[in-house]
This record gives structure tokens, C-alpha cells and sequence, in this order.
């Protein structure tokens, strides 16, 4: 379990470690100039000066979040580790300048015992450091502990390269030194490559966490429908997860609220993830043609025109779309026709299943319109037939509030019917069809026939 206490203890130790290995490997490096053993020092010098990077990191990585880092601060413990990352690729390039100098201007060190000591103490010292900051860095989680021991571990390596080279320069191959050195760059630039590779991911989000394993988690919980946009961020101790789950739309709030919930607590249950929102949608089945009429007609309203008319037909397997649109009497037709042209293409873009699209541009009502009362002989003759016509279409009764207009020179009739409840819209939308189709017939002049359907009341129950 991840302890931010914990990791600055192991780094401060490791910290103290490293420094006496330096001082021991650097000291007889110098004294008797073999250039391998000062390189080794250096790499050792390193190590400890990524223990204090690391240290500031990590104090700063274990705050709470706050409102300028809502996911908190985990990932400036990544960039310690590129950072660390960045003074090994340092080291390594001057230990290869310095290695290929020596190369082509030779200088045979001094090999004796205490370069051989040396090599032994600083070995054992940092072997026993990095050993144990690795198996901490994996028992807490931490990617720095593990980048930084893994530099301290290769200076075993080092340490075994530098003692065969002294070994090479004792039986008069000098340049087994230089060469030597050249070699533990390529080591630390190594280790360096390998930091970045593993610290990179986190800081461009790469998913730490396979979709797999989320969706196989999240399709056992009762009450989900479907889910989709699986989306992980983070590092492998540090996930936040976010997904859309999709519920039954019959659902009250509560009980979508509370399978919400389970999902983000099974999932925060899997190792590394401590973070989960779930957003929570209504199941939708295949679109209906009302579903489109509403998607239609918040278009039109959004582009400033009148859905007058909307039908929608499927034929040979193509969805084809049939609108009567309002616009400005007063617009000129080339801009009118512009217009319709971004309504259909904005139709096309939120129902992509839309094959064609037909429009026909009407003139919208853009003024109040003045209106007379028609003359008493003309009003009761208009009732009459207006009674005789409601009384021929079985299912309607009650013909009332009949209001009668004349509006340039033609008739609108606007009136109110009963109808059973129990009948459908589409069976009651037919009833008042016929009644207008049959008022039209027996009065010619009729511009407009408004039948406004009333559930008829229920009889009293005994």
C-alpha cells in the first residue's frame, strides 16, 4: 500500500547510503586516476542526488487535492522520475566525452589494492541500497523508488565492469580504462531510456487500465444495460476511471442513482483505481419516427425557421424525411433556399441513419392577420352543417365552441369534439380528419377547419 511517510524514509536512507558509497569510490578514483572507477563514482554521486529530486517529489505527490489539481499532485512523482531520467542521460554523455579523451590522448591509471577495495565496499553498499529501495518501491507503489533503484542496481554492474577493466590495465592495457568508462555510459543512458519508456505513458494518459477488465467488471452489476466511453487515466497506483452506463428509462432517479453507485464501487475495488465517476443514461431502443420529429424540430427552431410538416418513410431499407418549412415571407428565395440547405445538413449530422431529405419551403405567417365576425344567417348556417357533419363520423359527439372567422375573404372554423379516451392519437386524429374533410365539402369557401379533440368523461362508476 502506497505511504508517502515510507518513500521519504527509504529515500533519505538511500540517500545516506549512496553518499558513502560515493565518497569511497570517488576518493580512490581520483588518488590513483583511473578514470573507470571515477565514472563509477560519479553514477554513484547521481544516484544520491535522485534521491533528494525524488524526495522533494514525492512531498509534494502525497497533498490532497486541491482546486488547481482536482486529481491531486501523484504526477509530479512521474516527472521526478524523467527528471531523473534527464541527469542520467547527462552523465552518460560527459563519462563518454571524457572516455573517448582518454582514448585518443592514453594515460595509464594506478591500479593497487585500495582500487580494488574500493570497487568491493561501494558495490556491497549500493547492491545492499538498491535491493532493498526495490523491494520497498514495489511493496508502496512507487514508480520513483523503482526507476531510482534500478539506477542503484546497475552500478553492480558497473562496479563488475570497472574491476575487469583495472584487472585489464594491471596486465598493460591501458586503454581498457577509457574503454571501460565508454561502456557505463552506455549502461546509465540504458537505464535512462528505460525510465522514460516507463513514465512517459502516465503523463500523455495512456490507459493504465485495459477497457477489458473495466467493462468485465461493470457488466455483472445488476440493473446495467449497456455501458460505453471507457475511459482510463493515470499511473498503475493512481487510476481514474470515467464511463457512461446506459439503465432502464423507467427507472425512478433513486434506483439509476444506486446502480451508478455500485458500479463505482466494484470498480474502485480493482487495484491502483482511486478515482470513478459514472454518468448515467437512459437505455434508448431503436429511434422512433417521434424521437426524429423531436430532433427535427429542435433543428429548425435553433436555425430561426417553422416545422409546419414532418413525415418520416422508410423504403427499399432508406429513411427518408419530408418537411414542410416556414420561413420569412419577406426573404428573398436564394437565402430562404440557403437556410434550408443548413437545416438539412445539421439534420444529417445528429441522425446520421437519415438517407434523404426533402423540403418544401413555405411562407410563415409573419403578421396578424384582421378577421371579421360573419353575419348571423352565415353563422347559423355554418352550425348546421358543422353539427350535420360532426353527427356523420361515428365516434365523435358533442360538437361545441365553435368560433367562426373571415379572414380575406375566407372562412376559418375552429371548434371542439369528444372523443373516447381510450382511443389512440393516431385513431382519434382520424376521426377529426374525416370531420374537417366533410365540413370543407359542404362549405367551399372554408379556408381553414380546426378540430380541437376532448377525452369524452367517464361514466360515473356505481
Amino acid at each position: 500500500m502506497r505511504d508517502p511517510r515510507r518513500i521519504q524514509h527509504v529515500l533519505v536512507l538511500t540517500f545516506l547510503l549512496n553518499l558513502l558509497a560515493t565518497g569511497v569510490k570517488l576518493g580512490v578514483g581520483m588518488w590513483t586516476g583511473a578514470l573507470s572507477l571515477v565514472a563509477d563514482g560519479l553514477d554513484t554521486l547521481f544516484d544520491g542526488l535522485s534521491n533528494g529530486i525524488a524526495w522533494a517529489a514525492v512531498r509534494v505527490s502525497s497533498r490532497p487535492p486541491d482546486e488547481e489539481h482536482p486529481y491531486g499532485h501523484r504526477k509530479f512523482e512521474t516527472l521526478a522520475a524523467l527528471l531523473i531520467a534527464t541527469l542520467l542521460f547527462v552523465v552518460a554523455w560527459e563519462l563518454a566525452t571524457s572516455a573517448v579523451g582518454r582514448l585518443l590522448h592514453p594515460r595509464l591509471p594506478t591500479v593497487n589494492r585500495w582500487s580494488v577495495a574500493a570497487l568491493g565496499v561501494g558495490g556491497a553498499i549500493q547492491g545492499l541500497a538498491g535491493w532493498w529501495e526495490l523491494r520497498q518501491g514495489r511493496a508502496l507503489g512507487s514508480e520513483v523508488l523503482i526507476a531510482d533503484a534500478r539506477h542503484t542496481l546497475t552500478s553492480l554492474y558497473v562496479s563488475l565492469a570497472v574491476l575487469v577493466g583495472l584487472a585489464a590495465v594491471h596486465l598493460g592495457y591501458g586503454w581498457a580504462d577509457p574503454a571501460v568508462a565508454l561502456l557505463i555510459a552506455g549502461v546509465i543512458a540504458k537505464v535512462g531510456v528505460d525510465t522514460l519508456l516507463e513514465n512517459v505513458p502516465p503523463l500523455v494518459d495512456q490507459a493504465p487500465l485495459a477497457p477489458g477488465a473495466i467493462a468485465q467488471v461493470v457488466s455483472q452489476v445488476p440493473g446495467v444495460e449497456s455501458f460505453h466511453r471507457i475511459r482510463s487515466r493515470g499511473t498503475p497506483d493512481h487510476i481514474a476511471v470515467d464511463l457512461h452506463v446506459r439503465v432502464d428509462p423507467r427507472l425512478p432517479t433513486q434506483r439509476a442513482n444506486a446502480i451508478a453507485d455500485e458500479v463505482r464501487r466494484r470498480l474502485l475495488a480493482l487495484p491502483g483505481v482511486e478515482d470513478v465517476t459514472v454518468h448515467v443514461e437512459a437505455q434508448r431502443g431503436p429511434a422512433s419516427a417521434l424521437d426524429r420529429y423531436q430532433a427535427v424540430q429542435l433543428a429548425t427552431s435553433e436555425a430561426g425557421l417553422i416545422l409546419h410538416e414532418f413525415w418520416a418513410q422508410q423504403a427499399g431499407g432508406r429513411l427518408c424525411l419530408h418537411l414542410h418549412v416556414g420561413v420569412d415571407p419577406h426573404a428573398r428565395l436564394a437565402e430562404a433556399h440557403e437556410r434550408v440547405d443548413r437545416l438539412e445538413q445539421t439534420i444529417r449530422e445528429r441522425l446520421p441513419e437519415v438517407a434523404s431529405i426533402y423540403t418544401h419551403i413555405e411562407a410563415a405567417p409573419s403578421e396578424v392577420l384582421p378577421s371579421t365576425r360573419v353575419s348571423p344567417s352565415l353563422e347559423a348556417r355554418i352550425r348546421r352543417v358543422v353539427a350535420e357533419a360532426a353527427a356523420g363520423v361515428p365516434g365523435l359527439h358533442e360538437p361545441h365552441h365553435l368560433e367562426i372567422f373571415q379572414v380575406e375573404g375566407r372562412l376559418f372554423i375552429v371548434l371542439e369534439v369528444r372523443v373516447d379516451g381510450g382511443l389512440s392519437v393516431a385513431e382519434a386524429h382520424e376521426l377529426s380528419t374525416r370531420l374537417q374533410e366533410l365540413v370543407r365539402q359542404r362549405l367551399p369557401h372554408a379556408g381553414e377547419v380546426l378540430v380541437h379533440l376532448e377525452p369524452a368523461p367517464m361514466p360515473p362508476s356505481r
